[in-house]
């Protein structure tokens, strides 16, 4: 069963530190160069038993549970016209078994359902054909896309009417 969980301790800190060093993992995010050095860093210079606040800072984190243990992550960013929503299933041995489409449904449920956030926009690369496939196929739509990334978005009322 996947559920969301936001506790994040030291084993989930270098778990998301390991996916964010494999490069084919990598290559399908945009997050920040020297991220996994930076959690290990934080791993290793700290007391803290649990890592929430820190992980929290940019934006709702969430990891993703796989009978309670995280094979992944999602992530709200907020921006200026809505959320930005990024999910990452790190457990490449579980990619394609519609995990990340569950985690998709659960992470949209709580944005609009209890954090009341009205849009959620997606951005893509062209070459994670399965991530794009699964947005679209919930529902977002697409938005004006660059030749880098696709834009999709949904809101509310999309959500209601196709995803739930």
């Amino acid at each position: 069963m996947i559920t969301l969980r936001q506790d994040i301790f030291t084993e989930d800190a270098l778990k998301i530190a390991d996916w964010l060093e494999d490069n084919e993992i990598i290559a399908y995010l945009n997050e920040e160069d020297q991220i996994s050095d930076q959690i290990r860093h934080m791993v290793n210079t700290s007391n803290l038993p649990i890592y929430n606040q820190i992980f929290n800072q940019r934006g709702l984190f969430y990891l993703i549970c796989l009978h309670g243990e995280s094979i992944g992550y999602v992530k709200f960013v907020p921006k200026s016209k809505g959320h930005e929503i990024v999910i990452t299933i790190g457990d490449k041995e579980l990619w394609g078994q519609g995990y990340g489409k569950t985690a998709l449904k659960k992470a949209l449920s709580e944005a609009f359902f209890s954090l009341r956030y009205e849009k959620i926009e997606a951005k893509i690369k062209p070459m994670n054909k399965r991530s794009l496939f699964m947005f679209e196929h919930i529902g977002f739509e697409s938005g004006e896309s660059s030749g880098e990334i696709h834009h999709l978005s949904m809101d509310m009322n999309t959500f209601l009417k196709k995803a739930a």
